[in-house]
């Protein structure tokens, strides 16, 4: 420790002021990379596996009753674009894979980039 009239600096927090810095400058590396990698990402595109999904005879009721979701409103509000919490958009995905035997999901602004094909129907 460094003492002088005015002021006393203690070489400790300067060790862990810098090794503070030296932390958030790790986080904020972290937090840019994630950005970067959010900026491509597309969320997937629930109105097109309800759609998929009556296709194959799955009426809205149905679907809500096997989803845990509050009823068939639900179910037509996400396929008129709305966005579900995370266990109901999972359950949703879940229950498409299940019944299309797709294992790649749809993605919103994909809808003619990929074609595969349910049963004997092909869509785009």
């Amino acid at each position: 420790m460094i003492s002088t009239d005015n002021f006393t600096i203690d070489s400790t927090k300067s060790k862990a002021a810098a090794a503070e810095r030296f932390i958030n400058l790790r986080q904020q590396k972290k937090v840019k990379e994630f950005l970067v990698k959010q900026r491509g990402y597309k969320r997937p595109d629930f109105n097109r596996m309800i759609l998929d999904l009556s296709r194959l005879k799955w009426t809205h009721e149905k679907i809500a009753f096997v989803l845990p979701v509050a009823g068939a409103s639900t179910v037509s509000e996400l396929a008129r674009g709305g966005i579900p919490n995370f266990e109901h958009g999972e359950a949703l995905i879940e229950l498409w894979k299940s019944e299309t035997r797709v294992d790649r999901v749809p993605r919103e602004g994909e809808w003619q980039t990929y074609k595969y094909e349910i049963g004997q129907l092909e869509l785009l």
